[in-house]
């Protein structure tokens, strides 16, 4: 049975499997692949998209959830000034990893 979770970012989880309670395995689309800019404006060619494959096993997969929209978004810091200091603080958490035996396909 095919299942996806379509997103407002480029990004879907397809085929998920739970492997227990806690961890599932799943197909992750990460980005559009094309000679046309994308929704951030970045052009990511077919070449391009084939070098970065080679360094995607064993990668991290993050990203940030927000509680409010009930949406993954892009990597995200926010702003604390907080007892007269000003410090920018990293929202952005690790989710999973890329198996070391994906494939990638376009």
């Amino acid at each position: 049975m095919h299942t996806s979770i379509k997103l407002d970012t480029p990004v879907e989880f397809i085929n998920i499997t739970p492997l227990n309670p806690l961890i599932s395995k799943c197909q992750i689309k990460v980005c559009y692949v094309g000679d046309e800019p994308n929704r951030n404006k970045s052009i990511i060619t077919k070449e391009t998209a084939k070098q970065m494959a080679n360094s995607l096993p064993g990668c991290p997969i993050v990203g940030f959830y927000n509680e409010e929209k009930g949406d993954f978004e892009e990597h995200n810091r926010i702003i604390d000034i907080s007892n007269g200091k000003f410090e920018i603080k990293d929202t952005t958490r690790p989710y999973g990893f890329v198996d070391l035996s994906a494939k990638v396909w376009f």
